[in-house]
């Protein structure tokens, strides 16, 4: 793929994140249309998601970043980015159908390789061994030789902060990453700053109803937590973690037909059993509610219709026979 030449000839490209976009995703989005917008500054970006997240809208505010982020379909493209997910169906059910031609479509990701990014897009940089995609971005701009600012510098160190938490998933070359974005101007105690937030009432409640609804399941010494809430899965996920369960599985319907599952695991739960949440877990479980499921080992989720209940006991199977499988090989050796 000729990244610069699919931009330099694209005047109208449609730059796409995921549903609910966090900050990694609207971070490496605004960045990527700073990087479209250096190589042609004669065309005319958009920036379009099915929903931003409220800590994501807080970022671009607290950075005064004046880009619309489009949240509904109808507009005009000659190219589509995706940014930091390679599956059609983490667009957002209103995005299910937008038109997609591989051939002028452009997919960049740090998720778990999924089967059906080929039919998506000709043109893809997927690097799962990476924390965040904002991290790709950074090598997407030396590679092309562009420069980066002191605002895209602290969206991209943001989005990084915000995937690695806090540094707490790294290794050698996120580390350098970050350090050659400071170089760049990025400022990391506003940074930090702007990830700051108290969670709402709503979410704190949601965060309480997932922990009361709990159940929990001990596989040996690991402690497995399942549990049912119709919004702010996710956090619920690492409310249950910081209380002290390995694993948090937690499922949702926010909607009529709708089927949301999020998933969470220790470090020391992955280094240990080397169970991924995303191809172990919330892959296979895509199947069982008719959608996809992906991510990554310590963190994923599955969004489709139906059987939920189903969903969430096949979690538990599917952890349950990879902790014993584990078990099992560790006594043979």
């Amino acid at each position: 793929m000729n990244l610069r030449t699919l931009l330099a000839n694209s005047m109208n490209p449609l730059i796409m994140g995921h549903q609910n976009a966090d900050p990694d995703a609207i971070c490496s989005m605004i960045a990527f249309s700073r990087l479209y917008t250096s190589i042609n500054p004669k065309g005319s970006f958009a920036l379009m998601v099915d929903d931003i997240s409220r800590l994501s809208k807080q970022v671009l505010d607290f950075f005064e970043i004046k880009e619309e982020v489009l949240e509904k379909p109808g507009t005009k493209f000659d190219l589509l980015v995706i940014l930091d997910t390679n599956s059609r169906l983490q667009l957002g059910t209103d995005f299910q159908d937008i038109p997609i031609d591989p051939s002028r479509t452009i997919v960049i990701d740090h998720h778990e390789p999924n089967p059906e990014v080929g039919a998506i897009a000709n043109n893809t940089i997927v690097r799962s061994d990476r924390f965040s995609t904002c991290e790709i971005l950074v090598d997407i701009f030396e590679e092309l030789n562009i420069k980066i600012d002191p605002i895209i510098a602290n969206l991209l160190l943001t989005g990084i902060l915000f995937d690695t938490r806090r540094f707490f998933y790294t290794d050698l070359q996120t580390l350098q990453i970050g350090i050659k974005l400071l170089n760049f101007g990025a400022d990391y105690e506003q940074c930090i700053k702007s990830l700051q937030i108290r969670p709402d009432r709503s979410e704190r409640i949601a965060r309480l109803k997932a922990a009361s609804k709990a159940q929990v399941h001990l596989f040996g010494d690991w402690v497995i937590a399942t549990s049912i809430i119709n919004a702010f899965e996710a956090s619920a996920c690492r409310g249950l973690l910081e209380m002290g369960a390995d694993v948090a599985i937690i499922g949702g319907k926010p909607g009529k037909d709708k089927v949301r599952l999020s998933s969470r695991s220790s470090r020391e739960f992955y280094d240990n059993t080397k169970i991924n949440l995303g191809t172990d877990v919330m892959e296979p479980l895509g199947v069982i509610i008719d959608g996809k499921g992906g991510g990554h080992a310590n963190a994923a989720g599955a969004n489709g219709t139906k059987n939920l209940n189903v969903a969430l006991d096949k979690a538990v199977e599917l952890i349950r026979a990879a902790v014993e499988t584990k078990t099992e090989s560790t006594k043979e050796s």
